[in-house]
């Protein structure tokens, strides 16, 4: 068996998976949970943080925000960047997320460190007055589902993502929603990271996970809670079939030349057909215009 493979990460996810696939045939809901603030506010903040810093650097034009409606697909339990989208000047913003939200004081504890910041624009008005917290309504809406399974009830002007196309399972799918929901001329920017992980499988080299063969990896690793593992070709081939253009790719993280090197004839046939060039992006941003 090769190095790449590692046993116990995929039995872990294998076990819970399984568990998870019974609930799902029973019918028993997933029930709500807050994976960034049940880890204590310290480091929900300095997630959001990092959220909040990686979007602004990277949005090409601060004033593409003016007045503009704008969605976030996959959210979380982080309300951080639908608060910087609103001080940047946005007019709504509607919150798509897969399972329900919860809005608690945990979330106003999060982000009262980011509005202190004079070096981001959170100004704390995606959560509305008094107690109990609540989202504003006059200014976010909350869509529980998958983007391509819902209808927002207006065009977007921006759309945006931290870390969620890696997950999602149906990428014409989502984009065919993209292309539809964007008006023309607007703007869509998605940060990604296609390095092996997941809920159960963390930590693992970036590209260990490629190595396996297709069934292997779908028994052991259940839908949604898993890195798809589709390749960043994929991504910009879809964006540009539902009318994307413009496309700009920032790197941020690739895999090392060494390592590379080492795993590829491990590889499975699907990521030995791409260039090194393309299998190396690791994380990545992605920008593209709705023609």
């Amino acid at each position: 068996m090769s190095k790449f493979f590692h046993l116990n990460p995929f039995l872990a996810s294998a076990y819970y998976g399984s568990r998870w696939r019974v609930k799902q045939w029973l019918g028993i809901k997933v029930k709500p949970h807050t994976d960034v603030l049940s880890g204590g506010i310290d480091s929900a903040v300095t997630r959001y943080r990092r959220i909040c810093e990686t979007l602004l650097t990277n949005i090409p034009d601060r004033n593409l925000l003016q007045d503009a409606v704008v969605s976030e697909i996959g959210c979380g339990d982080c309300l951080a960047a639908a608060d910087m989208m609103l001080g940047l000047g946005a007019r709504h913003i509607h919150l798509v997320e897969f399972i329900p939200m919860v809005v608690s004081e945990e979330h106003r504890q999060a982000l009262a460190p980011l509005v202190a910041d004079s070096a981001l624009p959170n100004q704390g008005s995606v959560l509305a007055d008094g107690n109990p917290p609540r989202l504003n309504d006059s200014l976010v809406t909350f869509h529980e589902g998958l983007l391509e399974k819902i209808k927002l009830p207006q065009p977007v002007d921006f759309l945006y993502s931290f870390d969620v196309l890696e997950h999602v399972e149906d990428l014409d799918g989502f984009f065919a929603y993209c292309g539809e929901v964007i008006r023309p001329g607007g703007t869509m920017m998605h940060k990604f990271d296609l390095s092996g992980h997941g809920r159960f499988e963390d930590p693992m080299p970036p590209l260990d996970f490629q190595t396996m063969p297709r069934w292997l990896y779908e028994l052991g690793f259940p839908k949604y809670n898993r890195a798809v593992g589709n390749f960043a070709d994929q991504f910009l081939t879809s964006m540009e079939k539902h009318g994307f253009t413009d496309l700009k790719i920032i790197p941020i993280r690739v895999a090392e030349a060494a390592y590379l090197d080492e795993i590829w004839p491990h590889l499975r046939k699907e990521a030995r057909t791409r260039s090194k060039e393309v299998l190396k992006l690791l994380d990545l941003i992605v920008l593209a215009r709705k023609s």
